[in-house]
């Protein structure tokens, strides 16, 4: 077993019996394991850096039976529905899309990954050329929510 917290960290856990001290090893064990997996889920989603803001809601207009807290929690996702942010430039479709991949990265634990379009148009030409579309089309199909950005801001190549 991999129990690189508990190699590195036995030594400061104080507990009144073995019992509790096992317990207390493997909780923090178990608690760095989650902390590791969400940094890299954070890092492998590469959201743009958006973070520290607070989003102003009173210019956003909602669809029929969606709210805050359904977006927010990634509600859509369990009912595999796709949402579409439209608007003139600045008024935070990127930022909240951004919150939305956050949240259900902190919350949940799924695999999330932002792109421009127009870089992942790129990536899957470079793909393509280098003979690894289905590799890309895999690692594409297994993510939890896949976030398109800037569409139709920049000619994409036919």
């Amino acid at each position: 077993m991999k129990l690189s917290w508990i190699r590195e960290h036995y030594h400061e856990v104080n507990a009144r019996n073995h019992e509790e001290y096992l317990l207390k090893l493997f909780e923090q064990e178990i608690a760095q394991r989650e902390k590791r997996k969400i940094n890299l889920l954070l890092k492998s989603a590469t959201l743009p850096n958006k973070y520290g803001k607070t989003f102003d809601w009173k210019d956003i207009e909602l669809g029929q039976g969606i709210t805050q807290t359904d977006l927010l929690d990634g509600k859509f996702i369990e009912r595999k529905e796709n949402l579409i942010f439209y608007g003139g430039v600045g008024v935070g479709k990127t930022y909240l899309s951004t919150l939305i991949g956050l949240n259900v990265i902190r919350k949940y634990g799924m695999r999330v990954k932002f792109y421009t379009v127009a870089s992942l148009v790129n990536q899957l030409l470079e793909a393509n050329e280098k003979g690894l579309l289905n590799k890309l089309f895999k690692q594409i199909e297994k993510l939890d929510l896949l976030i398109l950005d800037e569409l139709g801001y920049i000619p994409l190549h036919k």
